[in-house]
């Protein structure tokens, strides 16, 4: 009778262990996929936005200060296409790289414009 319930037990923690490594497996699967983005290229009306870049979410952009002074940014596109976080009340813009904001004041200040500061 013992042998019966110990063997039943292994069988139950084996079956627990194979469902969590399924489920750990399946969540990693899904958070790939949310890593690597849609996959899907940008609308084709969108003007000058290379197929391969991502944007700064609203939501992010709401909370993101300039480092020096602790204000908020604003999110421009040059010419080029470029994303830009810019402080315009010092003229410090700084690069956003494939979504990722470069939020250091070195960066702001190698990339400042004074045409850009507001009165």
């Amino acid at each position: 009778m013992w042998k019966f319930l110990v063997r039943l037990l292994v069988l139950a923690g084996l079956g627990v262990l194979a469902y969590a490594l399924y489920r750990a497996i399946q969540q990693y699967r899904e958070d790939s996929v949310f890593d690597q983005g849609s996959g899907a290229p940008a609308a084709p009306d969108a003007p000058d936005a290379p197929a391969s870049s991502r944007s700064i979410s609203p939501e992010l952009l709401a909370i993101l200060a300039d480092p020096g002074d602790k204000g908020p940014v604003e999110l421009i596109r040059d010419d080029d296409g470029r994303e830009w976080l810019v402080n315009r009340r010092n003229g410090y813009r700084y690069p956003v790289d494939d979504g990722i904001p470069i939020m250091l004041l070195e960066e702001g200040e190698k990339h400042r414009d004074e045409a850009l500061i507001s009165a």
